[in-house]
């Protein structure tokens, strides 16, 4: 039998897909970039020659002939031709700007579209490696401090004459309050010169900037710059700097503010040469761009910095207080990630999305967490506070109460604080604890005010009217139900405000901004439905919850859109149109007025359900995410809402309909706790090969602490591989073969298991007598389960056959009650070391055989401690020159995309909800 160990070889990092295209980089950019990278490292001379002759040599098949080729076929030469480390990083770092450089003098795009995101990550990736690579002998660049208080670490150095001819350079600003003297912050550059934002936000002033003739007139006076090697003092540039030097010229001038624009991961800017400004972070906020200096855009020779008018000169050493190229690059890249966990966390927010920006929230947590992480407790804080809501936005009160307290313990008068605040007032209202709601909301408004955060005040206001509503309704007040509707009306009118604000300026930041706003209007006008209905004007009632429903319908996400729509027929039935209103009740946009109110229970919703339940809605419609109102009452532990629920229910179908709609969803709330809450954590912290003999462990306590879980999931359990390969066919689970992990196990200790298993995923292929059985006569299944295992030891051979363990469901779920063996598949899988998948031309086509394959991909994907192999059959050559199936053992297929919806079933009524809720399950996990 063939083995193939490398097959599946890593794409370079960050190239998912070709970067730029088609565009291409010539062997001359590449060879001119490596002279600059070569004088930025300090590198030998003879580096460029002893990269070029073999990456070039090879690819213009030795003729040193100019070559042009794409990003991926460089990268790929420099990785097999180029041997000795650093050279090769050297070479890298250079490929990376020689890319970035190609990009951006493309003559038929504006320079600051011409990167793409995409782009930026290739090339990052690479400079990222080159600077942290710690196999090098020496690091390739160092930082230094900038006369703006940021650190620099000069990447490619290109001099002529004295003159900067192409500059690229990693610019940080650390949350560390360096950032310069204010004075002498407004500057020029003598080249025209570009940034790339890597991480954070900075704020770019530009300004006109005039001489004039008295004091008086005067904002600054003009000095001219020069540079130190530590040997001269003069100005020419120097790629290497111990300090530099500014001198009052006497030329006085007058600098007025021309525009002012705000850049974040992903953006780009472009300053003329000469043209002055100033670039504005907050002194406890992280930032990072790439930078380029080009004189082939622009030069101005007198290029110079604005200063104090009565002071003489101003010195600013290099000294970068300690940090390091690489120490910054790892943060660069820590906070770049971090950025992209929060967007998309708040991208899935908007969709209503909680269990994916649960996960994704605290994949961010994490890294916050990280040694190279810049300003953790304050990014830390942010991250509760998006936890704080997506953990109330998913019912679960007291843990969303927990996390906004205690951020808020730590927070003085900022917008986080006025966040913070008005999420803790809902999480309040929904606990029925209206006087502490009231207080927090009056915080949130009071604070937002104060600060100028119209956006936030917009939303404090309706919070207020939202909570004055309902004391007015418990107090039976009919002046703080007018104060309720006056509070809406404001909050209307501040969301037109907004909206009318925004709709001048463009761009992502404004996009969201606008959502948000369109929202605030949305969720005003149908509360203002409510507190109109109870003043009996049904007329105007109807016709704001309908208004709210148009908007809503173009931009609010599912649930705002269920319960405006609730709201409309809440207005409906007041009027007496029921028709209409029940049509409203039952309406289906990604998810229903029911599902809503029990996602996010209070004795406010629960009031709602009831309306609701008495109309006679469907109850049996599940969300997008394949969840049911009842899913979500029992998911979050609320009694009296799947009480009112099964009531309902007991409306439509007999008493076996509604025990099995409840056991069910037990089951989807059993596996979300297990798969999110307890396994995914322990994945999550890593720890190699021990981390999933701590997925045995914890699976096992949850089990012995939870008797519910006992009764529906099975312990964990293996077959030595010893025996399993004398018996002579797939043991059946009372041959007695099976060892069991202790089930309920508190500790590692006295656990009886193996050091290494293995779990088979296979289609079963036998029947007898009208039943399905494993395997044929011939054993097939059985023999390849033994071939595979013995191309495994042969790949592995640092595994102790005595110590392996085999995992088969045949085996080890008890074929006459196999039900708690076929919820825990999953579960079981994922505290196996390996996935052994015996495919076949239908294997693909089996549901449970795909929700295995795509679990395992998704854990080797995310968490890179389980193996996974497939053991394919494939057309072989015999000694007799006729063709036979072969088998051969390689890794499983990573890039396949998996999806369970048209894979078949035997039991397709059964079994179809759960692989498809399991489906969802293993993708969260990643």
């Amino acid at each position: 039998m063939e083995l193939q160990t490398d097959l599946h070889r890593k794409p370079a990092p960050g190239l998912t897909e070709e970067p730029g295209g088609a565009r291409k980089i010539p062997s001359t950019s590449l060879s001119r970039v490596l002279e600059g990278v070569v004088n930025a490292t300090k590198s030998a001379k003879d580096a460029v020659e002893r990269i070029l002759q073999p990456i070039c040599g090879v690819a213009s098949g030795g003729n040193g002939t100019t070559i042009t080729l794409p990003f991926k076929s460089w990268l790929e030469s420099i990785t097999t031709q180029v041997h000795d480390e650093e050279l090769r990083q050297i070479a890298n770092l250079a490929l990376a700007i020689a890319y970035l450089r190609e990009l951006y003098k493309q003559p038929e795009h504006d320079p600051c579209e011409a990167v793409r995101e995409s782009d930026i990550t290739a090339i990052w990736e690479l400079i990222r490696d080159a600077l942290t690579c710690e196999s090098l002998a020496r690091p390739l660049c160092t930082a230094s401090r900038s006369a703006q208080g940021f650190l620099s670490v000069a990447l490619c150095s290109l001099i002529k004459d004295g003159n900067i001819d192409e500059l690229f350079r990693l610019h940080v600003w650390l949350p560390d309050g360096e950032r310069g003297a204010q004075a002498v912050a407004i500057h020029s550059h003598q080249c025209a010169a570009q940034s790339w934002i890597l991480a954070g936000k900075g704020v770019d002033h530009a300004y006109e900037v005039e001489h004039v003739e008295l004091p008086e007139h005067a904002t600054h006076a003009e000095y001219a710059l020069a540079w130190s090697d530590g040997k001269n003092l003069d100005t020419k540039y120097k790629a290497h700097q111990t300090y530099s030097t500014i001198v009052n010229t006497g030329v006085l001038a007058r600098a007025t503010l021309t525009g002012t624009n705000t850049h974040r991961r992903g953006a780009s800017y472009v300053i003329p040469a000469a043209k002055y400004h100033t670039t504005d972070v907050s002194p406890q906020r992280f930032h990072a761009t790439l930078f380029v200096f080009d004189s082939h855009r622009g030069f101005v020779k007198d290029a110079g910095v604005l200063g104090p008018k009565d002071a003489d000169s101003s010195t600013q050493l290099r000294d970068p207080a300690g940090a390091t190229a690489a120490k910054l690059a790892r943060m660069v890249d820590a906070v770049r990630h971090w950025e992209v966990l929060m967007d998309e966390g708040q991208q899935q927010i908007h969709r209503a999305e909680w269990e994916y920006a649960l996960a994704t929230f605290d994949k961010a947590l994490a890294l916050c967490h990280n040694d190279d992480f810049p300003n953790r407790a304050y990014c830390e804080n942010i991250v509760l506070a998006k936890l704080g809501r997506v953990n109330r936005c998913f019912g679960r009160y007291e843990i969303s109460k927990e996390i906004l307290e205690r951020v808020l313990a730590k927070l003085g008068e900022d917008a986080l604080r006025v966040d913070c605040s008005g999420e803790l007032g809902v999480v309040y209202r929904h606990l029925t604890l209206l006087a502490d709601a009231k207080r927090a909301f009056d915080i949130q408004y009071t604070i937002a005010k104060k600060l100028d955060l119209e956006a936030e005040a917009c939303r404090a206001i309706g919070n207020l009217g939202m909570v004055n509503y309902q004391i007015s309704r418990q107090d039976n007040n009919d002046e703080l139900l007018d104060l309720s509707i006056s509070q809406f009306q404001e909050r209307i009118q501040r969301a037109e405000g907004l909206l009318r604000s925004l709709s001048t300026r463009a761009g992502i930041e404004d996009s969201s901004a606008m959502k948000n706003a369109i929202t605030w209007k949305v969720i005003g006008l149908s509360r203002l439905s409510l507190c109109l209905v109870a003043r009996g004007n049904t007329t105007n009632a109807m016709k704001a919850a309908q208004e709210s429903l148009t908007l809503a319908y173009k931009f609010g996400n599912p649930i705002v859109i269920a319960i405006t729509c609730f709201i409309y027929g809440h207005a409906l039935m007041a009027g007496g149109r029921r028709h209409e209103a029940i049509q409203q009740f039952n309406a289906f946009h990604g998810c229903t007025p029911a599902i809503a109110f029990c996602a996010e229970p209070s004795k406010e919703h629960r009031e709602y359900l009831g309306e609701l339940l008495s109309a006679g809605v469907d109850l049996d419609i599940v969300d997008r995410h394949g969840y049911s109102a009842l899913d979500y009452a029992v998911f979050n532990g609320d009694i009296e809402s799947e009480d009112l629920i099964l009531e309902g229910l007991r409306q439509r179908v007999d008493e076996h309909g509604v025990e099995q709609r409840r056991l069910g969803a037990l089951l989807r709330k059993s596996y979300r706790e297990l798969f999110q809450e307890k396994l995914r954590p322990v994945l999550v912290a890593g720890h190699g090969h021990s981390c999933i003999q701590e997925l045995r462990s914890v699976y096992a306590s949850s089990l012995s602490t939870d008797r519910e879980k006992r009764e529906m999931f099975l312990g964990f359990s293996f077959i030595p591989y010893s025996e399993f390969s004398r018996f002579g066919r797939i043991p059946r689970f009372d041959d007695e073969l099976v060892r069991r992990t202790k089930q309920y196990l508190t500790t590692k200790e006295g656990a009886e298991t193996a050091d290494f298993i293995i779990f088979f995923s296979y289609r079963w292929i036998g029947s007898t007598a009208g039943s399905n059985l494993p395997d044929d006569e011939r054993n097939t299944q059985y023999n390849r389960m033994l071939n595979a295992a013995e191309d495994f030891l042969n790949l592995h051979p640092v595994i102790d056959r005595e110590r392996l363990g085999i995992w088969v469901d045949f085996a080890c779920i008890n074929q006459d009650d196999p039900l708690p063996g076929a919820h825990s598949l999953p579960l079981l899988l994922m505290q196996c070391d390996a996935v052994i998948s015996l495919a076949d031309d239908h294997y693909s086509s089996r549901a449970w055989c795909s929700v295995e394959a795509l679990l395992v991909q998704v854990l080797k994907k995310s968490y890179g401690v389980h193996l996974w192999y497939e053991q394919a059959q494939v057309p072989e050559v015999n000694g007799r020159g006729d063709a036979s199936d072969g088998l051969v053992l390689r890794e499983g297929p990573m890039d396949l995309a998996i999806s369970i919806a048209e894979k078949t079933l035997t039991f397709e009524e059964i079994d179809r909800p759960k692989v498809m809720f399991l489906e969802r399950q293993s993708r969260l996990l990643g």
